[in-house]
């Protein structure tokens, strides 16, 4: 199976460093170290209005935090004391949350923009790139001056918290020669899960040379498929009882080589509620599983030195519609924009359904060393802004879901990420697949 690896260089033109062999490394000769921190989706307050309004409050404390001391955008000042103030040709910056917009004959966009003081409204010309991109409740910087005849901001300049273009990720000759693997999208229990090419892969992890490499075994979400997601379902099942289905991930699971820890997150699938940020999978299906680490979604852990956040990716839902260039087949430019907005879910009250939460989870306070999404059924690795970002590919055949968006699901890849080379490596398990990068 080796000689059908795809070694795929980073894409990052910042060599960092140039250590060998870190693919020989054997796994069992480090410890395995582990740190998930907070688990998302256990401080819900409640659901009134207020707990919602303090929902965005905080993000917007938070993205404003990254605005001013990562990307260096200091406000002029509030938005009621800059419409007081209302000097003509004076250039302000100012940070807030989109409330509405709306396209205008022109081309560009009419943004409401709210901070805690106000609101204002300003317009974002065509030939700016954000005309196209910007989402409401994104926020943002912009910089802007009123016109000499008008009431309306003119935006010259829109600030997203984006990851700084000469960022590096951690790695190097400093951290053990190990690697993580990523899967998600498994659906165990359905009549579609692809069993052969699991069990294909569980071969190959306990016979393979590279697969001694393998530290941690991320799984992104969905690891089942759970009972009354969609009309119609139960027709799909091999088992119509969630307990029977995670019993299956379970001694499915009993097949890893001692030196390989998974590491499971939900996804929308999974026996947690809907609502994101997700809590982990209940105690009684966790007792279940003899040596999975168990987290919320998303998930920031610290893997060996590695800051990983996991996130299943629903998400993606609300960002597909919204913005041409993302689709279910390159949801990677999804995985880009999140990371440019510096949120994982940017829209309230659409298709992601998200928990009044005492804080907002959903926030990509700090950038991460490597981001993985799945949810997609799609598979990519590509570097943004010196950070690798995976969308891990499925371990469920072509559905009628997939056949009704007109695409192929990308299934059977393992994507490995060694993190002391900073290399990455496809190892493809399903009959007839090709990898395409």
């Amino acid at each position: 199976m080796s000689d059908a690896i795809n070694n795929i260089p980073p894409i990052n033109p910042r060599k960092v460093d140039d250590v060998r062999d870190a693919w020989d490394g054997i796994a069992s000769d480090f410890s395995t170290d582990i740190d998930v921190g907070k688990i998302v989706g256990d401080d819900r307050k409640g659901s009134s209005l207020v707990d919602i309004v303090n929902l965005f409050t905080n993000r917007y404390d938070a993205i404003r935090k990254i605005l001013r001391n990562q990307c260096g955008f200091r406000e002029s000042n509030t938005i009621s004391e800059v419409d007081k103030e209302k000097k003509r040709y004076r250039s302000y910056n100012i940070i807030g949350i989109v409330t509405s917009h709306r396209r205008t004959k022109s081309g560009g966009i009419m943004i409401e923009i709210e901070d805690k003081s106000g609101v204002m409204s300003a317009f974002v010309r065509k030939e700016d790139s954000a005309s196209q991109s910007l989402l409401v409740d994104d926020v943002i910087g912009i910089t802007g001056s009123y016109g000499k005849d008008s009431d309306i901001f003119w935006i010259d300049r829109v600030q997203f918290g984006d990851v700084l273009p000469k960022h590096i990720n951690k790695g190097g000759k400093d951290f053990d020669p190990v690697s993580i693997a990523f899967i998600s999208d498994i659906h165990m229990g359905s009549k579609y899960f692809l069993e052969d090419t699991w069990d294909k892969m569980m071969k190959w992890m306990n016979e393979d040379d590279l697969a001694k490499n393998i530290k941690y075994l991320v799984m992104a979400g969905d690891v089942c498929d759970g009972i009354g997601i969609y009309p119609g379902q139960e027709n799909n099942l091999i088992f119509d009882n969630a307990y029977d289905q995670y019993e299956m991930a379970a001694r499915k699971l009993d097949l890893l080589p001692d030196h390989i820890t998974p590491i499971i997150l939900p996804g929308n699938h999974d026996a947690v509620r809907p609502a994101q940020p997700q809590p982990m999978l209940e105690h009684t299906i966790q007792q279940q599983f003899n040596s999975a680490i168990h987290t919320g979604n998303p998930c920031r852990a610290n893997l060996s030195g590695i800051e990983l956040l996991a996130y299943h990716g629903q998400g993606m839902d609300d960002i597909i519609p919204k913005l041409d260039h993302v689709t279910y087949e390159n949801s990677i430019e999804g995985m880009k924009e999140m990371l440019k907005r510096r949120h994982m879910t940017p829209q309230w009250g659409e298709r992601s359904a998200l928990s009044p939460e005492q804080q907002d989870d959903m926030v990509i306070t700090d950038v991460p060393d490597i981001f993985v999404t799945g949810h997609t059924h799609s598979h990519a690795f590509e570097w943004y802004r010196g950070v690798p970002c995976v969308v891990s590919s499925t371990m469920q055949g072509q559905t009628d879901f997939m056949n009704m968006l007109g695409y192929a699901s990308q299934k059977g890849f393992l994507t490995l990420y060694n993190i002391q080379n900073r290399e990455a490596k496809v190892v493809p398990f399903h009959a007839n697949d090709d990898i395409d990068f």
